[in-house]
């Protein structure tokens, strides 16, 4: 069931993450120079901030079910607004913030629904999770493999918009049936614990946890730390797209082609980590996904045009590689049963960077050397490959660990 729903996901994903066509589409429709960054800034903000809330909400070892439908269907229904207003507001003056708004549902609810996921996953998955978060990443890989070409050959006929269009209605249609199997998941049913309304007490009190769970073990410390330094890589990669058509001149209807070969190797990536983790541990894998990324870095520094097939294939392995370790650490390393607020605090480590870097990149890309961001991202790659090395003692082998009350 959940392999089914992380097709309709992978579909969505290979349109809208930053790492495909969204920023394109948002300097298509504005022209401006901030509505890339814009998107790329938009996703992660809203992503992890919609963990947090979401998080903010929840008990440990609680019931997630029911939370997951919820946000899934708040999902899905940003994709139908997202088409909406390119559908019929194209030629609106309001079009550009008609758009990052419709997205930002989109992207708030994608990351609102991961604690419940994590937790749910954690609990009904106890023997299998480093072969189901690889697989879930796998097949919606490869599903959004399957909508980016069709997209690719949509774009080449009808234009950017039209083309992605297209692509949005099938992952509407995609979705809504992957909806279906989500519904039908059994969870054992326990005490549902009442829910609590948001207010800046609850907050205050999921950073307080938050700090707890930071304090709890070396090993925490240790890939919060990590993923402070090494983010650069990652708000770095949907820059590569527009500056070889920007600065390089190249066809954007290459895009099509960069986002398949990005979505194959983020699934090969993916692949691997549960294999080489079984036996060498998830602190390698994890090490592996920056070092990919290192060299896609590399490579466009080295020669974007020689090599541009080459980095988004790295740069696809990287996240694929990473994203997958991270999923598995977050379960490996945190108490049981809190697995969706491990991941939610590692991950809010790597927002300062996610939110200052996309800026920074547009705005100053046209007053400072590529070549200067390219080595800063490189150098941050390499920074957190040294402290998981020489820092990280555990390897982070894969457990078979039980929530207390199903134990």
């Amino acid at each position: 069931m959940f392999i089914f729903d992380s097709i309709g996901f992978g579909s969505a994903f290979a349109l809208l993450i930053p790492l495909s066509y969204s920023p394109d589409i948002a300097f298509e429709v504005s022209g401006t120079w901030f509505a890339a960054p814009s998107v790329v800034i938009i996703f992660y903000f809203l992503n992890i901030f919609g963990q947090f809330i979401s998080s903010s909400n929840r008990q440990k070892e609680e019931d997630s079910k029911l939370d997951v439908i919820k946000w899934g269907v708040v999902e899905r229904t940003g994709f139908v607004l997202i088409f909406l207003s390119l559908k019929y507001y194209l030629d609106s003056e309001y079009i550009l913030f008609l758009f990052l708004g419709t997205y930002a549902i989109f992207v708030y609810s994608s990351g609102a629904i991961l604690p419940a996921y994590f937790d749910l996953v954690s609990r009904l998955l106890y023997k299998h999770r480093a072969v189901f978060f690889a697989a879930n990443l796998t097949t919606g890989s490869l599903a959004g493999f399957l909508v980016s070409r069709y997209v690719d050959n949509q774009i080449q006929q009808n234009g950017l918009i039209e083309g992605f269009l297209d692509g949005l209605l099938v992952v509407i249609v995609i979705t809504t049936i992957s909806l279906i199997p989500l519904i039908l998941i059994k969870e054992p049913k326990s005490k549902i614990s009442s829910k609590s309304k948001i207010t800046i007490k609850l907050i205050r009190q999921r950073l307080s946890n938050w700090y707890e769970i930071f304090s709890s073990t070396k090993d925490i410390k240790v890939v919060a730390k990590s993923n402070l330094v090494s983010v650069i890589p990652e708000s770095i990669t949907p820059f590569f797209t527009i500056w070889l058509i920007g600065l390089y001149s190249i066809d954007p209807i290459k895009i099509g082609i960069w986002v398949t070969l990005l979505l194959i190797s983020q699934s090969l990536g993916s692949f691997i980590v549960p294999i080489v983790a079984s036996k060498l541990g998830f602190k390698i894998t994890y090490i592996f996904g920056l070092l990919f990324h290192f060299i896609a870095n590399g490579l466009f520094l080295l020669d974007p045009l020689i090599y541009q097939n080459l980095i988004f294939i790295f740069a696809g392995l990287g996240a694929g590689t990473f994203v997958t370790s991270q999923s598995n650490i977050s379960v490996e390393i945190g108490k049981v049963g809190d697995a969706g607020n491990t991941n939610a605090m590692l991950t809010a480590f790597r927002l300062p960077g996610l939110l200052l870097g996309p800026f920074i990149f547009a705005y100053f890309v046209n007053l400072e050397n590529l070549n200067f961001f390219l080595i800063t991202s490189m150098t941050s790659a390499l920074t957190g490959i040294l402290i998981m090395n020489f820092q990280m003692k555990n390897k982070i082998l894969p457990q078979v660990r039980f929530w207390s009350r199903d134990s």
